[in-house]
């Protein structure tokens, strides 16, 4: 068995060991990007540079239309701001919503600047992260501090998606809608109840002054306001929630705790060229500080354990998709997208049999 599935393992996700990166929406001379490799990246990383293009793209881009845009209001037509701040919100969340939390992810998981450079990261932690709805110095009291440590089990993972039945629209939607608007008293009070109280106080003050700030230049330029930073909190924070509640969708109800088993991987994508590989969710959960680009490889290393705890994997379909087969009652067609490579025989009725076990509400 272990000979066979090394062999297999070398092909079986060769799509994405071989797609070119599209997280970014253009690329840099070849010269700078070689000079921020070697001067800013920690161990010279190469593919990190991608981390670090999507923030210099957004640097380039986005920041300047929305600068724009408080330039423009008072100056122009009210309607006009309204319609280029449309405009800009759409240019803004689908060219760049996806890869930036992302980006964010990792380099959060697994720093990217060298020690000289490593200031920089408050490009994104402090700064660009407002633009999505994210308030500063946060996604790592909730991402890390609470959902990697707790490893979506209840109570203390508040993003945890066991006690919801997981195939329920209406569930998905509470979820949703809970996190939007309980989150931050819940975040600051579940790491205070863990007697994590330095990232309480983070939370806190990165809570404050971003909503300081919003209302401050609310009272000075309302349209400008409502379209750079309100609706992208409204949007980004259903979008992460949905995210998240698509990748743990699957929990079995015996072994909930079980990486293999509390989420799934999807591999040859397109998706994974978009999203730094986030398909490969159980290794990322199995092993946090994997890079990015070695989760490829990682899951052929570990083929085997993906037969021993019978889990789930999904190929040329990603996440996301995964998640809106389920939630609109497609298991048939999912269990088309399911690779067996040793994990537990069964037929397609069977298999969607399982698929419904481990959608079940987890008390």
């Amino acid at each position: 068995m272990h000979s066979n599935l090394n062999q297999f393992a070398t092909q079986i996700n060769q799509i994405d060991l071989e797609q070119p990166r599209n997280e970014h929406f253009f690329a840099l001379p070849t010269p700078f990007s070689k000079w921020l490799i070697t001067n800013l990246l920690k161990g010279k990383e190469d593919k990190n540079i991608f981390i670090l293009l999507v923030t210099i793209n957004i640097l380039l881009t986005s920041v300047p239309l929305a600068i724009s845009l408080y330039f423009l209001e008072g100056r122009i037509n009210s309607f006009l701001v309204s319609i280029l701040g449309a405009a800009y919100l759409y240019f803004h969340l689908s060219t760049y919503a996806r890869s930036f939390i992302l980006a964010l992810h990792y380099s959060t998981h697994t720093p990217i600047f060298n020690k000289k450079w490593r200031f920089l990261k408050h490009i994104n932690i402090s700064f660009l992260c407002n633009l999505f709805g994210i308030p500063p110095w946060i996604y790592f009291s909730h991402h890390i501090a609470m959902h990697h440590c707790e490893n979506n089990t209840t109570p203390y993972d508040l993003s945890s998606t066991m006690p919801y039945q997981r195939d329920s629209k209406w569930h998905h939607f509470l979820y949703m809608l809970r996190f939007a608007v309980a989150i931050w008293v819940e975040l600051p009070y579940i790491l205070f109840l863990k007697k994590r109280y330095k990232l309480v106080l983070r939370s806190i003050l990165g809570e404050s002054i971003f909503f300081a700030v919003i209302s401050f230049f609310f009272t000075q330029s309302p349209i400008a306001t409502f379209f750079v930073f309100i609706l992208p909190l409204f949007v980004i924070s259903f979008a992460m929630m949905q995210g998240n509640w698509k990748q743990h969708i699957f929990v079995d109800p015996e072994d909930p705790t079980n990486n293999y088993k509390s989420t799934f991987t999807c591999i040859n994508t397109p998706t994974n060229s978009r999203n730094f590989n986030d398909g490969y969710h159980i290794e990322h959960h199995k092993n946090p500080s994997v890079a990015w680009y070695r989760l490829p490889e990682y899951f052929q290393s570990n083929l085997q354990e993906y037969v021993e705890n019978d889990a789930f994997i999904f190929t040329g379909i990603g996440s996301m998709e995964v998640g809106s087969l389920v939630l609109n009652g497609q298991l048939d067609t999912l269990a088309d997208y399911y690779l067996n490579v040793g994990q537990k025989q069964r037929t397609k009725t069977e298999l969607v049999t399982e698929f419904k076990r481990r959608l079940i509400c987890i008390k």
